[in-house]
């Protein structure tokens, strides 16, 4: 019996799945306003221009989940698919060189609150399916306004008389 949890570990081991990435997400945290890199690899680093993975954000409420980016053997969003959800257009691409080497992560530009949230990278048609769990945290943006407002302290008014 104690061999059944090693020859499990074995497995996940060697499916690129590893024991942490299925109890917990990996956490991003980035500054709004600045791009964030998803990260979503294969351990075996195999070349991936041919297949297809899908990331997906959780919707906050009920609307179901979010089409971040989908590539399928080099079509995906910035180059003619249809589908991806509009928070998204025009902010999310890929590592075109990666992909060789069997990276699927993306960036956000110009990140917002908003993009906060869980995130799924699927390889849905690998065998076993593979899915990698990304948190993302967009913190605001706090200015330095101890020198606005402050009366006395701005510049100077000139009356008229």
């Amino acid at each position: 019996m104690e061999l059944l949890p090693l020859l499990c570990l074995c497995l996940l081991t060697r499916s690129g799945i590893t024991s942490d990435q299925l109890n917990k997400p990996t956490v991003i945290t980035v500054e709004g306003g600045t791009d964030a890199v998803l990260p979503c690899s294969l351990s075996t680093k195999e070349n991936i221009e041919f297949k297809l993975f899908d990331w997906k954000k959780d919707a906050q409420k009920d609307d179901g989940l979010k089409e971040v980016f989908l590539y399928d053997a080099g079509i995906h969003y910035n180059n003619g698919r249809d589908g991806q959800s509009e928070e998204f257009k025009g902010r999310v691409s890929h590592f075109t060189e990666e992909v060789k080497h069997g990276n699927a992560s993306i960036i956000i530009r110009n990140t917002k609150i908003s993009d906060s949230g869980e995130y799924t990278c699927d390889f849905p048609r690998l065998q076993p399916p593979q899915i990698f769990h990304i948190k993302l945290v967009v913190d605001p943006v706090l200015k330095d306004r101890r020198r606005e407002n402050i009366p006395g302290k701005g510049p100077e008014k000139t009356s008229v008389m």
